[in-house]
């Protein structure tokens, strides 16, 4: 089973305009390893749109536990390519995380970058095993992912990924998207869960909430 690691450190405040209500907007590049099998850019956008219905849920049957938050990822730009063909997709080490977050960083007008690598074998000192995504350290403002599949629920990996951007942190829910599990599990979920805080942090933008202790899987009974 694919793991997903929560990671996050201090970043960057995105200053919000206009009122309380209104939608956050954030921009989003993808870029892939040579080696990796291109994802073409409906299927990119089609995780993005995903991920942002899923966070507005298009319901007035909102509590403080399980709001709809009206935030929207739109892609900029074709999908990109870093590397060669000759160098490893994976990410063994520090270093090679490091530069993978680095790659677009020059891209203007974007508020986030998504790469995706063939396999994440290291993400921060101390954890092993196998990864879905990367979000540590955040002052990259970048997510590192493995490729989509038809049969993983790629836009909550993302979505759940870029959460940790903010500052969020896990908690142990089944139907919550920063679950502190394996987001795989939220796919059978009819509607994934967003409390009021995190709908603030997700619409606040990067680094917009103070962050909270690691906390590792702990499977839960109940979406609290």
């Amino acid at each position: 089973m694919r793991m997903i690691i929560a990671i996050f450190f201090s970043g960057a405040l995105l200053i919000l305009t206009g009122d309380a209500g209104a939608r956050s907007t954030y921009s989003v590049s993808v870029s892939r390893h040579a080696n990796v099998p291109e994802p073409n850019e409906e299927q990119v956008r089609k995780i993005l749109e995903r991920a942002s219905k899923m966070l507005q849920k298009n319901s007035v049957d909102n509590s403080d536990a399980d709001v709809a938050c009206d935030v929207i990822f739109i892609l900029n730009g074709p999908v990109r390519t870093f590397g060669t063909v000759g160098t490893s997709p994976n990410i063994v080490d520090e270093q090679h995380r490091d530069a993978v977050h680095k790659v677009n960083s020059d891209v203007t007008g974007v508020d986030f970058h998504v790469k995706i690598v063939e396999e994440i074998k290291f993400c921060r000192p101390g954890l092993n095993g196998l990864f879905n995504g990367c979000a540590f350290p955040i002052e990259f403002h970048s997510i590192i992912v493995v490729p989509p599949s038809e049969d993983f629920p790629d836009h909550l990996l993302w979505a759940h990924e870029f959460g940790h951007l903010t500052g969020l942190g896990h908690r142990h829910s089944k139907c919550a998207l920063m679950t502190s599990c394996d987001v795989a599990g939220l796919a059978s979920t009819t509607r994934v869960r967003v409390n009021k805080q995190e709908c603030g942090c997700l619409r606040g933008g990067l680094g917009h909430c103070p962050l909270p202790a690691a906390v590792s899987c702990q499977p839960a009974a109940s979406c609290e």
